[in-house]
């Protein structure tokens, strides 16, 4: 048997980075997806279920600067394959679930599986676009893992009542699985490169330093998109909207979102990607506060789809922003760090976010996150008149 082809050149990078993420983060995105029908069964609150995505997501964020450390001294591509193989394992095995505790402890399987991805993606393609249109490069990167998540509620509404959640979960850890064996077939690890300045000299202290108030803003855009990941589905079927159909209107979010990546990463190239956050934060921000007194489904999910653009948009200007400020040999590693401290801020929030929904209902999810969309765009604010 031939071997497959391996793609090395930049194109190829792409397409085999943006594959592996479509496998990584559709997994991660199931849980949401299936959340109506799985507090049903389990008998959960809100706020037991927010605890499920909180601790998955904590481990799967807090983990990325180990994840990023060891990226840097490893074969990415292998250390890729460790990562896939451990989430697909997980997720597989969340099918058996039979009680909370199980469901816990195997979603925190899936989100140490899923730690080891994304300091590998972003420092791939930051090496292999160093001199070239970035930003965009890491808009299509980005977008890959943007499109997994209306993949993964695409497939759970209908699909969850005709196969069951738990074969939803089977068959795409197989698919994992399948991504983890051909990605070491398909692309290398790309040859180490000298340095093109003098940053390798630079201690972490000094890199991290000038981006505390990007991190910041990090912090505060992940909060937003964990909790409206986490709680739409569920929202939209308060308002009489069935899952399968709630599930597409998540979807279209995410789908919409996902050109948002492309769009306004490759805006960040040519506006500035701090000029791009703050706009982006201010339209979620207001769209967020509309969500939040909307009486109707059918216009709430007109709104909540057009609102996808502003959640998914900022990302990649933000990953522009760090790679600006990292050298080659320790990108993996500052990715991880940023996205450790950023990620997992944002994942207490689906459980924060439950406690209050158990309080005052579903509705507040959406006024926390216009506040916070909006403290965000203040941050960036600030951020630019020091520019």
């Amino acid at each position: 048997m031939r071997p497959l082809k391996r793609l090395n050149n930049v194109s190829g990078v792409v397409v085999a980075v943006s594959l592996a993420h479509l496998a990584n983060d559709v997994p991660a995105a199931l849980f949401p997806a299936v959340l109506p029908i799985v507090i049903k069964e389990f008998s959960l609150s809100y706020a037991a279920a927010g605890a499920i995505i909180t601790a998955s997501a904590v481990l799967m964020t807090s983990l990325q600067a180990m994840t990023g450390y060891v990226a840097d001294r490893t074969n990415r591509i292998t250390f890729l394959f460790v990562g896939l193989t451990t989430l697909s394992i997980g997720t597989i095995l969340v099918s058996f679930s039979t009680n909370y505790i199980q469901l816990l402890a195997l979603q925190c399987l899936m989100g140490i599986g899923a730690s080891i991805y994304h300091p590998i993606c972003y420092s791939l393609l930051s090496d292999t676009f160093e001199s070239g249109k970035r930003g965009k490069a890491l808009g299509l990167g980005s977008a890959a893992g943007d499109v997994a998540v209306p993949v993964a509620f695409a497939s759970s509404g209908f699909l969850a009542f005709v196969l069951g959640w738990r074969n939803i979960f089977r068959i795409w850890g197989l698919v994992t699985a399948i991504v983890a064996i051909i990605m070491p077939l398909i692309i290398t690890e790309p040859r180490k490169r000298k340095p093109h300045s003098t940053t390798t000299s630079r201690s972490t202290k000094e890199i991290v330093t000038p981006l505390i108030l990007v991190i910041i803003v990090m912090g505060l855009a992940s909060a937003c998109y964990r909790i409206v990941c986490s709680f739409t589905t569920t929202y939209l079927t308060t308002f009489g909207l069935s899952i399968e159909l709630a599930n597409s209107v998540t979807a279209l979010m995410m789908i919409i979102g996902a050109v948002g990546a492309v769009v306004e990463g490759t805006l960040a190239d040519k506006l500035g990607e701090r000029n791009v956050i703050f706009i982006t934060m201010i339209m979620l921000s207001v769209l967020s506060a509309i969500s939040a007194n909307v009486g109707n489904g059918y216009l709430l999910s007109i709104i909540i789809c057009i609102s996808g653009f502003a959640l998914l948009g900022a990302w990649p200007p933000f990953y522009s922003v760090i790679a600006s400020s990292t050298s080659l040999g320790a990108r993996a590693f500052i990715y991880g760090l940023l996205f450790a401290i950023a990620w997992s801020f944002g994942s207490l929030f689906p459980y924060v976010s439950g406690v209050c929904a158990d309080i005052f209902g579903l509705q507040i999810i959406y006024i926390i996150v216009s506040f916070v969309s909006l403290l965000a765009a203040f941050i960036t604010l600030l951020t630019l008149k020091k520019q």
